[in-house]
C-alpha cells in the first residue's frame, strides 16, 4: 500500500469564481419615467392599507404608513434625478445636447480618463463612470438639486417654471429652493428622527393630506424634469 501524501500545498489565492459585472444599461427616456410610475404607484396603494388602519381606530399604525409614504416618494425623486444625469450628461457627451456651463467643470478620475483614452471607439466607458458617481450622492436638497438640473442641462429655474406656477416671480429661484427643501427637510425628520423633534421629543403630526400634497409636489418635479428632456430629444429630430 502506497504512502499518502500528507504534505501541505501552497494555497491557491484569487481562485473563487468570480461574477460578471454587468454593464449599466442605457435605458430610453420614456423607460426612466416607467420606472418612477411603476413605483409611484406602488406607494399610493399603502393608501389602502392606511385607510383600513384608521377605520380600525389604530391611528399611529396609520401615520407610520403615512410617513413611510413620504420617505420612499422622496427616495424615488432622488433615483430619479440619478437616472435623468446620467442620460442627459452622456447626451451631452455625445455631441447630441448642448454641453452646459457647468458640464465644463464635471470632475472625472484620471483611471477613467485614460480607460476612455484607450478605448477610443467606445463612449461606455463614460456611462460606466456616471454610473458609479452618481451611485453616492444625494440630490434631494435645495442646493444639491438646483446644482444638479443646472448641470444636467434641464435647469433648475425651468423646471421649476413648470412645478410652482403659483410662486412670485421676485426671487423666484430662491423661493422654489426653500419648498424643495421643506420636502427634503421632512423627509429627513421622519427616517433620521422618527418624525420627532430633537428639543422636546414630540412627535410632527402627519395627515392623508399632507402625503397627498407631497407626493403631488414630487411628482409634478419630476414631470417637468422629464417633459423638458422631452422637448430637448424632440428638437434633435428632423422636421
Amino acid at each position: 500500500m502506497g504512502k499518502r501524501d500528507l504534505s501541505l500545498t501552497p494555497r491557491i489565492e484569487d481562485k473563487r469564481d468570480k461574477k460578471a459585472v454587468l454593464p449599466p444599461v442605457h435605458f430610453r427616456l420614456p423607460e426612466i419615467k416607467q420606472h418612477f410610475d411603476e413605483s409611484m404607484q406602488t406607494i399610493k396603494g399603502q393608501y389602502i392599507v392606511a385607510d383600513n388602519l384608521l377605520s380600525e381606530g389604530k391611528i399611529d399604525a396609520c401615520k407610520t404608513i403615512w410617513r413611510s409614504q413620504v420617505v420612499f416618494a422622496e427616495s424615488l425623486l432622488d433615483f430619479f434625478i440619478h437616472e435623468m444625469s446620467k442620460y442627459c450628461l452622456f447626451r451631452m457627451f455625445t455631441g447630441e445636447w448642448q454641453k452646459s456651463e457647468q458640464y465644463k467643470n464635471l470632475d472625472v478620475k484620471m483611471s477613467k480618463v485614460e480607460e476612455g483614452l484607450a478605448f477610443k471607439e467606445s463612449n461606455e466607458w463614460f456611462f460606466e463612470y456616471l454610473n458609479e458617481k452618481y451611485t453616492r450622492e444625494v440630490f434631494l436638497s435645495g442646493d444639491s438639486m438646483r446644482d444638479q438640473l443646472n448641470l444636467i442641462g434641464i435647469g433648475f429655474e425651468s423646471a421649476m417654471r413648470k412645478v410652482y406656477l403659483d410662486a412670485p416671480n421676485k426671487d423666484f429661484v430662491k423661493y422654489c429652493r426653500r419648498e424643495v427643501e421643506k420636502l427634503f427637510d421632512r423627509r429627513n425628520k421622519i427616517a433620521h428622527q422618527n418624525d420627532r423633534d430633537h428639543s422636546s421629543a414630540a412627535q410632527t403630526d402627519i395627515t392623508k393630506e399632507f402625503v397627498e400634497q407631497y407626493i403631488s409636489d414630487i411628482e409634478a418635479i419630476v414631470n417637468a424634469i422629464h417633459d423638458i428632456a422631452k422637448e430637448k430629444d424632440e428638437a434633435l429630430s428632423p422636421a
